[in-house]
């Protein structure tokens, strides 16, 4: 088992490039000098971002922003809240279903957003848009079927349609939120996600409304690294392309806000 890992890892994608590189460096071990030091650069590369043992030191950097939501202890009578969950990516037209589905990303914030309900009895409004024009059926639409199909009241889920990125969720969602005249807003994304989005929606929420951060969708395993963590994976690839994605999104909101 441990060799079949080992060796099934490298002819796996992004191992399979790692091992390409590596060959294509003994290819020319004796050639050019320059182009050696290139492809163990890029090997490196490859190599590192693809880990385990990176993505568990480089993912918690922005996972741990904000601590999980806690129910116990809490009570929320009388309390005027409202769920926000954010929209993380649909498959549209797929075969089983003309809206599409929710990628796994939706759905864990659509299902965490669920439990809030179900704990909470709170409004809940639903936010994205369509991302081009292949797609015709904004996000949002697709979030509501889930949730009425988990249990939650139609009359209970409100809908924003228009947003394409962060920054319209939470300028179209205030808009939403401040006719529902709500103190606290429990604002539902993945861990990675929301440091992000609650910068952001602290700018344009009421300054009379709390916002809540409920993190879920956590990328990476709190588990300490071991020697599986140093073989590539595609999943570790995957959540360090995410926490790029959102370095690179908070880097442009400094410059440009």
């Amino acid at each position: 088992m441990f060799f079949y890992k080992v060796i099934g890892s490298f002819f796996e994608i992004p191992g399979i490039f790692v091992l390409l590189c590596i060959l294509m460096f003994i290819y020319y071990l004796k050639k050019e000098k320059k182009i050696r030091k290139f492809l163990l650069f890029i090997t490196l590369i490859i190599y590192i971002i693809s880990s385990g043992w990176f993505s568990k030191i480089f993912i918690p950097i922005l996972e741990n922003q904000y601590s999980p939501f806690i129910f116990e202890g809490k009570s929320f009578e009388n309390e005027k809240g409202l769920i926000v969950i954010l929209g993380g990516g649909v498959i549209s037209n797929t075969p089983n279903n003309n809206l599409g589905e929710l990628s796994d990303s939706s759905m864990q914030r659509v299902y965490n957003g669920y439990l809030m309900y179900k704990n909470l009895n709170f409004p809940i409004i639903v936010t994205g848009g369509t991302l081009d024009k292949t797609d015709n059926i904004p996000e949002a639409f697709k979030m509501k079927e889930v949730l009425l199909k988990m249990g939650v009241k139609p009359s209970d889920v409100y809908l924003e349609t228009s947003a394409r990125n962060t920054y319209e969720n939470a300028k179209f969602t205030s808009e939403i939120a401040k006719k529902l005249n709500k103190e606290k807003i429990y604002l539902v994304t993945s861990a990675i996600h929301m440091k992000r989005s609650y910068e952001i929606f602290k700018k344009y929420i009421n300054k009379n409304t709390k916002l809540i951060p409920v993190p879920v969708n956590y990328l990476v395993s709190r588990t300490s690294i071991n020697w599986y963590d140093f073989l590539p994976k595609i999943d570790s690839l995957k959540a360090t392309s995410y926490a790029f994605h959102e370095l690179l999104g908070i880097l442009f909101e400094k410059i440009f806000s």
